[in-house]
């Protein structure tokens, strides 16, 4: 059986990053209603078509968000992928506390916007993993830089299962 692990933060892609998908799948709905008030004949199908389009694009954006999921935890962090059919990846932060890189991407409308991109690399120059999409990046890779330092720190007892447990307070954040 699996211990309860302290969760510090729990992360899904922004909505931002979807602003394509909303604004298109808004303006297609306001244009369909802007043409049923001043009365404008449509047929049904053109009409059915659209209103199905609209829905798509915010589906896809919200089916989107919901199959990646970063659960971080003090000593690792945990990417799931899938939703019915889920996939988890466990990347520990211990081999990760002798990282060269951790860079932080954000274009001019992410960083006007308050999300971007987190990569951290290993010793290559393959990424061990991203952090795609997410909000107020630069205080997640703080927090992971942080997580790496005490795992580091607590290399000099090994702190493997049988090292007594740290007092820590658990905080569960969900940002959307």
């Amino acid at each position: 059986m699996e211990k309860e692990e302290d969760i510090v933060i729990v992360l899904r892609r922004s909505r931002k990053a979807f602003l394509v998908e909303y604004g298109c799948g808004l303006f297609l709905l306001i244009t369909l209603g802007i043409l049923a008030i001043k009365g404008i004949a449509i047929p049904s199908g053109f009409r059915s078509f659209v209103f199905g389009f609209a829905f798509l694009g915010v589906a896809y954006a919200e089916i989107s968000r919901q199959l990646i999921r970063y659960i971080i935890t003090p000593e690792k962090l945990i990417v799931v992928l899938g939703i019915i059919r889920q996939f988890k990846t466990n990347v520990y932060f211990r081999p990760l506390g002798f990282v060269p890189d951790i860079n932080l991407h954000q274009n001019r409308l992410e960083r006007l916007l308050g999300y971007g991109t987190i990569f951290v690399r290993g010793g290559g120059t393959t990424n061990a993993f991203e952090l795609k999409d997410i909000n107020d990046p630069q205080y997640i890779m703080e927090l992971i830089e942080k997580l790496m330092e005490d795992n580091r720190g607590s290399m000099g007892g090994m702190g493997g299962p049988d090292a007594p447990p740290k007092n820590k307070k658990s905080t569960v954040i969900e940002l959307d």
